[in-house]
């Protein structure tokens, strides 16, 4: 059984006005840096166990809108505000053969877009989202788009665990967070205010 953790560095206060800007690395796809991002959150953070497992995963946040006016017709159909994305791509020797997220808060409508080599064979809430691959995705390819649906702003800091029949750990993706996005109305009322950014808790590697 793999294992999930949910640290949580950032909290991203409700009118997201602030940008979170993370480190890119080699190999991203369509999700990092995507302009239609909510609220700056995009980008991608590596993986490596230091025995052949490795690789980056990229990762967007987008309102229900702005993912239909991208990716709609691949697949994936939003259930919610919120649709979280990521995409594993595998960069070492072995392949990956499961990917789980961490959720802190309740999701839902979970499943996949076509934006890569390879579809997940199964996905579901256990109650982490967890997306499973048969076969592996081989080094040199990348995952579908993996899509969960939530009214849940984003804590950026959640962690990821990959299995290639080892497992890595990898930091700094965005999960569901506590609060529940603001009214279209409420919202509207700040886009002037510049958005509160609050650090609560630096976890040392």
């Amino acid at each position: 059984m793999i294992r999930i953790t949910a640290k949580r560095f950032f909290l991203i206060a409700p009118l997201l006005s602030t940008v979170l800007s993370l480190a890119s690395f080699a190999q991203a796809g369509i999700l990092n840096g995507h302009g239609a991002a909510f609220g700056g959150v995009t980008g991608s953070v590596p993986f490596n166990n230091g025995v052949g497992l490795s690789g980056t995963i990229d990762y967007a946040v987008f309102t229900a809108g702005a993912f239909n006016a991208n990716f709609a017709g691949l697949g994936y159909v939003p259930g919610d505000a919120l649709v979280y994305t990521y995409q594993v791509n595998v960069t070492g020797a072995l392949g990956v053969s499961a990917e789980i997220v961490g959720i802190g808060n309740p999701a839902n409508t979970i499943g996949t877009f076509n934006i890569g080599n390879q579809n997940a064979s199964s996905s579901s809430f256990t109650p982490n989202a967890r997306w499973l691959f048969s076969p592996e995705i081989p080094t040199g390819m990348s995952s579908w788009g993996l899509a969960f649906s939530s009214p849940k702003l984003p804590i950026v800091g959640g962690a990821l665990t990959i299995d290639g029949g080892t497992q890595a750990l990898t930091q700094g993706v965005p999960t569901p967070g506590p609060i529940t996005i603001p009214e279209p109305a409420t919202l509207a009322l700040g886009i002037g205010s510049l958005g509160a950014l609050l650090v609560t808790k630096r976890v040392r590697r």
